[in-house]
């Protein structure tokens, strides 16, 4: 995402004053590059954040479907 210009694009949303509380200013990446723009952070501080902030998401993921799917069969597989 950073290669793709996610620095750029969260640049554009600043721009605009969007409100904080809306969910794309909230979204995966965007409140560490926010911090980065307005120099809070070094680059290398915002990676670790933005690192963990999707380790944390996908945690919750992972969490949120093991509970929706906790009664069906599991089925077991072995090597052929």
């Amino acid at each position: 995402m950073w290669q793709s210009g996610a620095l750029e694009e969260v640049r554009r949303l600043a721009a605009r004053n969007l409100s904080q509380t809306l969910p794309v200013m909230r979204a995966i990446g965007v409140p560490p590059l926010l911090a980065l723009l307005r120099g809070e952070v070094q680059v290398a501080e915002m990676i670790e954040r933005w690192r963990l902030d999707t380790r944390q998401y996908a945690k919750r993921q992972a969490t949120w479907a093991r509970n929706q799917t906790g009664g069906w069969p599991r089925i077991v597989t072995r090597p052929i």
